[in-house]
């Protein structure tokens, strides 16, 4: 099932991603010659008009061939017709081709998320209810004041009737002045303090008495390697009673042990369990709270308003996590620590398409839309051989207005695919390692 529902996913993508580049290319009334799908032995092929369109047996690439693309080749036809070649093209009409690949690939996110939101969303029960705070999950001491178990009412003048209310909020909103209206023992209060310097995430900071049950378990964590269960619920550590969420970190965070015996109860059972911490390192267990969910349905507006706002975001979070990763390799600080956590190769693409398989319908949607908009940025770097590097070609001798040597740029492509290659391989190392 992984390996059927990775190879589907990365079909679709790369089909969309050279179709755009197809389109545009008929757009520019370019002769294609050729439009396929993957590589190896082909399954079948077609020809539609003077283009054959073709799948091959391994759907991990693809191409659009175009008369003249590439100008070290002549053309073998000498019927060609000169005026159809990409070579040829004036340099936007060579920019809209190139670029219209990952554009296809950005443009995804705005026609799947609205499948999302009409399938309707698994949302936390807890978000609308009253803004009850059962934990301050912050050391910081501006917030010291505020009493557990108090209900806000407003911040800086905006309501506040739900948890969802508040989480709302923009956050430049909650980088300034900050003046807290709440309600503690029917008595109302407030509260106000700076968050302008040295800003407190108050979305994080505030969450609500979540129950001691487990939801979840991390891979390869101290929970996962004591056979911590999701479902089980933590009543007692090193007989300190468990009654909430809190209670947990609260009873770690105030113990200076390393050692502490965990009472358990799973279903019927009461299991007892002894977890040891390393010393100077943070007692992380590696669990999270079970949180009930209710479907949360929307109108069309909203599904509309929602989609488009959730494509920007995505967008913008990997635009700036792929730029930032390559800006750190290239300083002068340059880490390949932090390329290894954040590369994932076919291996690890093929996993977690399984594993958001398994999880439903919004899980795989959700995944298709990270791998799509991560394949449209990645093409426009300027790489020699990406889409990036020919557009950044293409700028250069727009520019200089003229011709860069074509044997430059054969070079500049050979040094792009020997640094595709090697990062292909990094990327396949860096999965088996960590598989």
């Amino acid at each position: 099932m992984t390996i059927i529902v990775f190879l589907l996913i990365i079909s679709f993508l790369i089909f969309i991603h050279e179709l755009g580049h197809l389109l545009a290319a008929k757009w520019a009334n370019v002769k294609v010659e050729n439009f396929s799908i993957g590589f190896g032995p082909k399954i079948f092929r077609f020809n539609l008009g003077e283009t054959e369109y073709s799948l091959s047996l391994l759907p991990l690439g693809g191409y659009v061939k175009m008369q003249g693309e590439n100008i070290l080749e002549k053309d073998k036809d000498l019927n060609t017709d000169p005026s159809r070649s990409f070579d040829n093209l004036p340099i936007y009409k060579k920019q809209i081709i190139l670029f219209a690949g990952p554009l296809m690939n950005l443009i995804v996110p705005f026609f799947l998320f609205p499948l999302i939101f009409i399938n309707g969303i698994d949302s936390p029960k807890y978000l609308d209810d009253k803004m009850v705070i059962g934990s301050i999950n912050t050391q910081d001491e501006r917030l010291k004041q505020i009493e557990l178990n108090s209900e806000l009412v407003s911040i800086n003048d905006i309501e506040i009737k739900t948890w969802e209310n508040f989480l709302d909020i923009k956050d430049e909103k909650l980088n300034s002045i900050i003046l807290i209206e709440y309600i503690h023992n029917n008595k109302i209060k407030t509260y106000e303090f700076d968050n302008a310097k040295n800003s407190i995430n108050l979305k994080a900071a505030f969450s609500p008495a979540l129950s001691n049950e487990l939801g979840g378990i991390m891979k390869n964590s101290l929970a996962e390697i004591n056979d911590f269960r999701k479902g089980d619920r933590i009543i007692k550590i090193n007989n300190v009673e468990i009654n909430k969420w809190s209670d947990i970190k609260q009873t770690l965070l105030s113990s200076k042990s390393e050692k502490f015996d965990f009472m358990i109860q799973r279903n019927d059972q009461i299991i007892n369990k002894e977890l040891v911490f390393k010393a100077d390192k943070d007692k992380i267990i590696g669990i999270s709270p079970n949180i009930i969910t209710v479907k949360k349905e929307f109108s069309l507006e909203e599904v509309i308003s929602n989609s488009f706002d959730k494509s920007i975001m995505s967008i913008k979070l990997i635009f700036n996590g792929i730029t930032g990763i390559f800006a750190k390799l290239f300083s002068s600080d340059s880490d390949v620590s932090e390329l290894k956590k954040n590369l994932a190769g076919p291996i690890a693409i093929a996993k977690y398409s399984g594993e958001a398989a398994q999880k439903g319908f919004n899980s795989v949607i959700q995944f298709i839309i990270i791998i799509s908009v991560n394949l449209g940025i990645i093409n426009l770097l300027p790489i020699p051989l990406l889409d990036g590097g020919h557009i950044t070609i293409n700028t250069i001798e727009g520019i200089l207005r003229r011709r860069i040597n074509p044997k430059i740029i054969g070079f500049l492509n050979k040094v792009g695919f020997a640094l595709l290659i090697s990062l292909m391989i990094f990327a396949v190392y860096n999965d088996i390692i960590n598989f």
